[in-house]
């Protein structure tokens, strides 16, 4: 798990905390690629833009974000010029806007699925099977880990807010 502490991030950390996403990404523009080679330029054109916007839109409202402790390295990448609003907090701000990251992950399969149903082959099916292990079980796996030593209370992958429960002391 990547220290928090942004003295401690390095490139590497950073390519290793987007490592999953970029594979899934590629997976995506190749399984795209395959079913029209125009659709994986647009396919990785838009995961390129749609995490702009997710900068833009919603890592504002994170306190990693402003700390400049994001471990994907978003502050870094933005410069920190996105601003926040007030009257908007971070989970507001993640149900109402992460859709725009939706199409990165859902695109590919259909493509995968309408490949095998059209023009089979063992290599579509494997980069499927790999596509949707990445994206779908690894990604989110690695994703709990880090979330569990989060400290934004009002994230609603792994909200912070629960009751504390009183211990038992005789």
């Amino acid at each position: 798990m990547t220290s928090p502490d942004p003295t401690k991030r390095s490139p590497w950390s950073i390519l290793r905390e987007n490592a999953l996403q970029i594979l899934m990404y590629i997976l995506g523009t190749i399984l795209l690629s395959l079913a029209w080679w125009p659709l994986g330029v647009v396919y990785l054109a838009y995961s390129l833009f749609s995490n702009v916007l997710y900068m833009a839109w919603i890592c504002p409202y994170c306190g990693h974000y402003s700390l400049g402790t994001c471990a994907a390295g978003f502050d870094i990448l933005s410069g920190r010029r996105f601003k926040t609003r007030p009257g908007k907090t971070f989970g507001t701000e993640f149900r109402r806007r992460s859709w725009v990251l939706y199409p990165g992950w859902f695109m590919p399969p259909v493509a995968g699925v309408y490949l095998l149903f059209t023009a089979f082959s063992w290599i579509t099916l494997a980069l499927l099977a790999v596509f949707c292990m990445v994206a779908f079980w690894l990604l989110p796996e690695v994703s709990k880990k880090h979330c569990e030593a989060c400290e934004t209370v009002d994230c609603p992958r792994y909200p912070k807010n629960k009751k504390v429960q009183p211990t038992n002391v005789p």
